[in-house]
């Protein structure tokens, strides 16, 4: 039997706010009719929330960035190693800074090989995607870093690596400023007043540690869609298969039609989109209010149209963004979701929007509980 699980986090309103699910969305009337309905427990802090996603408890896996990084780029580095999300950014007159223009293909290439004369016996960069690459410290060690996002803005004197082998990563990235900076693209920018791409900054640090084999201890495999270069490098430490990120999209981007389409011919996916609550965070109503709209024209309508001629079970779930929202659009801190399954009639008298979320009769379950319950 087929089985596709959507989960979209942030499409549910706090009560104080517009909803954005009491417009007319055909296909979701109709799976709401004949699903059945459970309320999204809060989300729990959790170091790597992403494996509640792929149905693990939320204390199941302890890895941050940096290793999550250096595995989502298929890199399996020694297994005494600190691990690091490399960020390639912008440094003028001390100050760091997130690029605000994107490099192309050809100079990320340029960028990265010439970093490779950076590396060291213990110290390796590893080539990633656009300004997000991986970073290898071959020992384990007390270490303190610091986040990209912290230094944007800021005099990066205040924000170097502390502790343990923090006299070859300061540097690592002193040296990354003076060798950058000399490359010819660098300095043409600088002499056209545009910020270079003269600073790589090791943060996340992190050891890999053990995850369980989802494939294995299932017994079958899954494939995994999302934007996510968090999930998709937890997917590939369970034994999961991650699609290609870009295939997906990104924001109102989002490739939804291209994602059903995939779905349907497959026996067992998991979709993540957290669109809703990105829309959220900016601020964006008009465009929240519009992707809504084309989520369920383009994502929920054609799998809905799947499941009535497949013997399938599709599960829709909405829970609450695993990062607090400040916006004028805050989500609600619950959620809920969907499920519907071939030959298991159901039928369910509640919407599928914020006033649901007050019914004492919905039962409520967690994030993670109803994925592993959707998958098996």
């Amino acid at each position: 039997m087929r089985r596709t699980i959507l989960i979209l986090p942030g499409l549910l309103s706090d009560p104080e706010c517009e909803s954005f699910l009491r417009q007319k969305l055909p296909a979701l009337s109709i799976l709401s009719e004949i699903g059945e309905m459970r309320k999204v427990a809060a989300t729990p802090p959790s170091q790597t929330p992403e494996a509640m996603l792929l149905g693990l408890g939320p204390d199941t896996v302890h890895l941050r960035q940096g290793p999550l990084t250096v595995s989502a780029f298929g890199f399996d580095p020694p297994e005494r190693s600190t691990h690091f999300h490399l960020s390639l950014m912008s440094f003028c007159d001390g100050i760091g800074s997130t690029p605000s223009a994107i490099p192309m293909p050809e100079e990320v290439e340029k960028l990265l090989t010439e970093a490779k004369r950076l590396n060291t016996k213990l110290l390796t960069a590893l080539k990633g995607e656009v300004l997000d690459h991986g970073f290898v410290w071959e020992a384990v060690g007390d270490l303190g870093t610091h986040s990209a996002s912290s230094i944007n803005g800021n005099r990066i004197e205040d924000f170097l690596p502390e502790g343990d082998g923090e006299t070859a990563l300061r540097r690592f990235i002193d040296d990354s400023i003076n060798l950058l900076s000399s490359l010819e693209m660098n300095e043409r920018r600088i002499d056209e007043g545009l910020a270079p791409y003269n600073l790589l900054w090791p943060w996340g640090h992190g050891v890999r540690t053990p995850v369980p084999n989802l494939a294995l201890r299932r017994g079958e495999p899954a494939a995994i869609e999302s934007a996510s270069m968090r999930l998709a490098g937890l997917t590939r430490l369970a034994g999961y298969r991650h699609g290609d990120r870009s295939a997906v999209g990104k924001g109102l981007q989002t490739k939804l039609r291209s994602i059903a389409d995939r779905a349907t011919k497959r026996d067992l996916t998991i979709v993540y989109l957290d669109v809703a609550a990105e829309l959220r965070t900016k601020n964006k109503p008009e465009e929240l209010e519009w992707f809504v709209r084309e989520l369920d024209r383009e994502l929920i309508q054609p799998l809905l149209d799947d499941h009535l001629k497949t013997p399938s079970r599709l599960t829709f779930i909405a829970p609450s963004p695993f990062e607090s929202v400040e916006s004028n659009l805050k989500p609600s801190s619950i959620g809920l979701s969907l499920s519907i399954e071939t030959a298991v009639p159901s039928a369910n008298p509640y919407p599928f929007d914020e006033r649901s979320l007050e019914e004492k009769k919905i039962p409520a379950t967690d994030l993670w509980k109803l994925v592993e319950a959707a998958i098996t």
